[in-house]
């Protein structure tokens, strides 16, 4: 695994076989993981796209929405898309969304995977992690990756000064024509390499590469902005504001989320993005990782830090893992990289009265990272955490020496403890969340009174079908070996008839119907029991009928509701 410069390792026939192999599973997933787009797909961002798109294709003036980075040129990608699919939205959506989305993202982090000549087992791992646990939503976010790709400071492109200058200056204007949000941050992301991360390069060929990246973004909006005005006659003044002035105006008293580690959202199954994109995004900037990680990894790990304005401004499951795809791609190469240069010499620390201290300024900065970048209710919060992240890393790594690595493990114990223990307290959100034995207890409050009206002092009785917990809320026991009414139940029949016959169960306490049908059950508690009581729990939409044997006399029989927290006669 070459870190910078000229490749000179063939990629090989596993490396090609392993990427052909990803672009048919891509395409698969993209294929299958695609629903029938129906009414509702139309009513939400999606389906805005989508008539946005169509609304293009029959010739009206693509618009720029700098708020949400859409800008004129992806508009015209989307309206070809709609005329691919024939108009069809399901069709659109695989092509816009899932085949440009997630599959074309894995496709491009196997790519990148050829490019560093990564391990095969380490290009499926990037490749898989971006496809299922990334999971771009649609084209947009595979911007991030292809800019990475082209602009790695390694191999062929780096070996032609004119080719290089060239893809930095047409790639952020090309950007800048689909996604003027992502050419913004990317360009910001490369000129924070060239300046901080890059090693080897002399300070003039860092700052020229920086001219020409800037330059790049000028020459899109200066483009853009005559287009509009040769096309449709639109005023540079009046394209100010549609593209910049009119736009960010709307970020006005927006408000800025801030991400509680442990009070996230715990209403998705993909909790652990959420969980661990601050360790992830931050791991890489750990002074000894930064030290020890290729000049590619870095420029990855910036690409991606840059991007954490997005769910910082939102914080959910599909904002945190459509941009988290370079963030798990800088993690996956970095723990390669550093499993590769596992033999090197570790740096050692001068003295144990040193150590501690070290230690806790390697905390501090990790913490005061997370809080303020991730709890600041401001843009400047996204900010500030880039520069602290990339602050530490730079400074860390060039001055810290044979300390670096003490430095660096205080920063990873506070780093690894935003997951422990959000984690921890996702479990505990989801105990005291939990809803398994509210209607047991609503029972047991409700209807209990009525059991033991019914029962006649009897501590016996079976419950069925379900809500086991009975038996230990009203201190019961169950007659009969049976518990769990299954799908073949009918096999005891023979011996549960005769025991509801002769009165071996003098009550039962039906919960709820049977989920599977037992006709020849029902029959023998209609034939052979009364109903005493029946008690209607409205808020747990739950009926629990009482049985009593009429080998026990006649009882008064009731039907109760439980309504403004009363048991109330039914009417």
């Amino acid at each position: 695994m070459a870190t910078s410069g000229e490749q000179t390792e063939r990629v090989g026939t596993v490396r090609w076989a392993t990427f052909a192999g990803v672009c048919v599973l891509a395409l698969l997933w993209s294929a299958y993981s695609v629903g029938a787009q129906n009414g509702t797909f139309l009513t939400q961002d999606f389906g805005a796209q989508y008539h946005l798109a169509k609304m293009t294709a029959h010739g009206a003036i693509p618009l720029v929405d700098f708020e949400h980075g859409w800008n004129a040129g992806s508009f015209w990608v989307s309206a070809v898309l709609y005329a691919a699919a024939s108009g069809s939205p399901t069709i659109w959506y695989f092509l816009w969304g899932r085949l440009l989305g997630a599959g074309l993202g894995a496709v491009l982090a196997a790519a990148i995977g050829l490019r560093l000549r990564l391990h095969p087992a380490v290009m499926i791992a990037a490749a898989l992690g971006v496809l299922l646990l990334a999971t771009p939503l649609h084209i947009k976010y595979t911007i991030c990756l292809l800019w990475v790709f082209v602009l790695l400071p390694t191999g062929w492109l780096e070996s032609r000064p004119r080719l290089a200058a060239a893809a930095r200056v047409l790639l952020p204007a090309l950007v800048f024509w689909q996604y003027v949000e992502l050419a913004v941050l990317l360009t910001g992301a490369s000129g924070l390499f060239e300046l901080f991360a890059r090693r080897e390069a002399s300070w003039r060929t860092r700052i020229v590469n920086c001219v020409q990246l800037a330059g790049g973004f000028v020459l899109g909006l200066a483009v853009q902005a005559a287009a509009y005005k040769v096309l449709w006659g639109l005023s540079f003044a009046d394209f100010n504001r549609q593209v910049i002035l009119g736009q960010t105006e709307t970020h006005e008293g927006s408000q800025y989320a801030v991400w509680n580690f442990f009070d996230l959202p715990t209403e998705s199954g993909r909790f652990f993005i959420l969980a661990l994109y601050p360790f992830a995004l931050l791991l890489p900037f750990v002074p000894l990782v930064w030290q020890r990680v290729s000049d590619s990894t870095r420029l990855i790990a910036l690409a991606g830090l840059v991007l954490v304005v997005v769910p910082i401004r939102r914080v959910d499951n599909p904002h945190t893992t459509t941009v988290s795809a370079l963030v798990l791609l800088a993690v996956v190469i970095a723990v390669a990289e550093l499993y590769e240069r596992r033999t090197s010499p570790a740096a050692g620390v001068r003295a144990p009265v040193i150590a501690l201290p070290l230690a806790a300024a390697g905390a501090l900065w990790a913490a005061a990272t997370l809080w303020i970048g991730f709890g600041l209710q401001s843009m400047a919060g996204g900010v500030i955490l880039v520069a602290l992240a990339v602050a530490g890393a730079v400074l860390g790594a060039a001055f810290l020496r044979g300390t670096v690595a003490v430095v660096s493990a205080g920063a990873l114990v506070v780093l690894g403890c935003v997951p422990a223990l959000a984690s921890v307290d996702h479990l505990d959100d989801m105990r005291r969340d939990a809803k398994s034995f509210q209607v047991t207890d609503a029972i047991t409050r409700w209807a209990g009174p009525e059991y033991e009206r019914c029962s006649a002092g009897t501590r016996e009785a079976l419950v069925m079908p379900n809500h086991l917990e009975l038996y230990d809320t009203l201190d019961i026991t169950n007659p009969t070996p049976y518990y769990l009414f299954h799908y073949d139940f009918a096999q005891y029949e023979d011996v549960l008839v005769p025991q509801l016959e002769d009165g071996s169960v003098p009550v039962i306490i039906e919960t709820m119907p049977l989920h599977t049908p037992q006709p020849w059950l029902t029959d023998a508690i209609h034939t052979n029991y009364v109903p005493c009581s029946i008690v209607r729990i409205e808020k747990q939409a739950t009926t629990v009928t009482i049985w009593t044997h009429k080998s026990r006399g006649s009882v008064e029989r009731r039907d109760l509701s439980v309504r403004g927290g009363e048991l109330v006669p039914t009417r």
